[in-house]
């Protein structure tokens, strides 16, 4: 099935990748239902998602097994059905369904929930800093494909790590039963920051201690 934009492919070369027989979405599903989005998560969030992939994992072997299937076999089956749970509750159905050429999504239901994701980020006292980046980071409207490009920023500390860990998938699992695209990452430091495109708007959600207003002092920022 033909998308509706074209999907960018960095591992694969310049002619496959821009082909049509990679550009439709079978592809798009299975390519992102293999690497979820992990070639862009750092050590702190992908340490965390390899541990619960593989405990996940585990839960699924004995049931398997006391059904009747072979050992083998269910250590095969269980990684395969963890990685599909990963799949949906880490967000990645509905960032890929924007390619779909049938796909629409109320703009008015992506602003609700980042208005009041922004509203549950700023009433985590241990969490410092958040921010959206794209076009509705920028300022932009949101349109029928548009996805929300949030970003975190893990605070210090073992205890950071695990709560941060269990915010990513609380929101993305919220998002998932929500059909909203998000595109959320949280950070180990503020390092990743100078990645970003250069005069690339941001908007605030969190910054307690002002970091995050004086790493963007060279760009357009909003505040919300």
């Amino acid at each position: 099935m033909a998308i509706a934009k074209p999907k960018p492919f960095p591992l694969l070369p310049a002619v496959l990748g821009r082909s049509r027989l990679v550009q439709n979405l079978a592809v798009v599903l299975a390519v992102n239902w293999l690497m979820q989005g992990m070639r862009g998560m750092q050590r702190k969030e992908l340490g965390f998602r390899l541990l619960l992939e593989g405990g996940v994992a585990a839960l699924f072997f004995a049931p398997l097994t006391a059904a009747g299937l072979d050992p083998p076999l269910a250590l095969i089956v269980a990684p395969v059905l963890a990685h599909t749970a990963g799949f949906l509750f880490n967000g990645q159905l509905w960032v890929c369904m924007r390619y779909a050429t049938f796909w629409r999504r109320d703009p008015a239901a992506l602003d609700a929930f980042l208005g009041q994701t922004a509203a549950r980020l700023r009433g985590l006292g241990w969490l410092a800093e958040a921010f959206c980046i794209g076009s509705l980071g920028a300022g932009g409207h949101a349109g029928p494909r548009s996805d929300i490009d949030l970003r975190l920023v893990f605070p210090p500390g073992p205890g950071g790590w695990i709560r941060t860990n269990l915010l990513l998938l609380e929101l993305r699992s919220r998002a998932l039963f929500r059909g909203i695209p998000l595109d959320l990452y949280a950070y180990d430091d503020l390092a990743p920051l100078a990645r970003l495109r250069p005069g690339e708007g941001v908007t605030l959600l969190c910054d307690r201690r002002a970091r995050l207003a004086r790493a963007f002092a060279d760009r357009p920022v909003i505040r919300r």
